[in-house]
Parts: C-alpha cells; sequence; structure tokens
C-alpha cells in the first residue's frame, strides 16, 4: 500500500466486545473497572493497484516504528509498504517493510480521508463516546 498520511495519529483504547473503543481518560469507566489500555496508531493509505484509500490501525509496535521513519523519511507520504503477520495465529505480530518511496504522483490526487473524522463517526456508531481531544 502507497501511505497517503504525512503521520501516524493515535488514540488510546480498550479492547471490548471485540473492537477497539476510546479511552476517556480521567472519566473512563473501562480503566476504572481494570480494563487494560493500549495505544493505537491509524494512518490514511491506499491499495497500489486499485489506488482506492482507506485507512488503517496499527498497533503501537507498528505505529512506533511508522512514527520513528517519519524524520528519516521526510514524512510518510508516498511511502510503499508491506504489511505481514509472523505467523498464522490470530494474535500473531504484525509485521512491516518499507519497500521504496513511490515517486509516481497518481497517490498526490487521491484525496486523503479525514482520521479523527472517520474515528469519531466510528465511535458513534457503536455507541461509544468521543473522548477529549477529538472531538
Amino acid at each position: 500500500m502507497v501511505v497517503l498520511s504525512e503521520e501516524v495519529l493515535w488514540y488510546a483504547g480498550h479492547f471490548l466486545e471485540g473492537r477497539m473503543c476510546p479511552c476517556l481518560g480521567k472519566e473512563c469507566e473501562l480503566c476504572r473497572q481494570g480494563i487494560a489500555g493500549q495505544v493505537r496508531y491509524v494512518f490514511a493509505a491506499a491499495e497500489v493497484s486499485s489506488h482506492r484509500p482507506g485507512l488503517m490501525e496499527v498497533g503501537r509496535g507498528v505505529g512506533e516504528q511508522l512514527r520513528d521513519w517519519v524524520p528519516r523519511h521526510e514524512g510518510l507520504r508516498g511511502m510503499v509498504l508491506s504489511f505481514s503477520k509472523h505467523s498464522h495465529a490470530k494474535q500473531s505480530r504484525t509485521v512491516v517493510q518499507y519497500i521504496e518511496r513511490d515517486e509516481n504522483p497518481w497517490y498526490r490526487q487521491v484525496e486523503v480521508p479525514d482520521i479523527k473524522q472517520a474515528l469519531r463517526l466510528t465511535w458513534k456508531k457503536a455507541g461509544f463516546k468521543v473522548p477529549p481531544g477529538m472531538e
């Protein structure tokens, strides 16, 4: 896939009923119940073959790797990345590989999805409150 975002956006959340829900910080009932939190990283990308844009959400390890690549590669936009699982297990670690920077300008014409707006809509549709700072 080709990354459309310049940087990754992160949020704190809890895995609940098969999906991620946002952590509400000081007022988070899930934190009070002892449900472990985790950081999730989200960025916009497009499939190389179809040019179809979408959002990719990854865990801390891959997210921090991408975040660390930002200064080294002068932003993420245009990077061609390959994602794979370390094994066939459902909870297997995701591995990301930097392939190249796509110098073909097609991705510059693709509208970058609004990540915050997509997260807000997803959370509201699922019945979750939107955390402070993401309104």
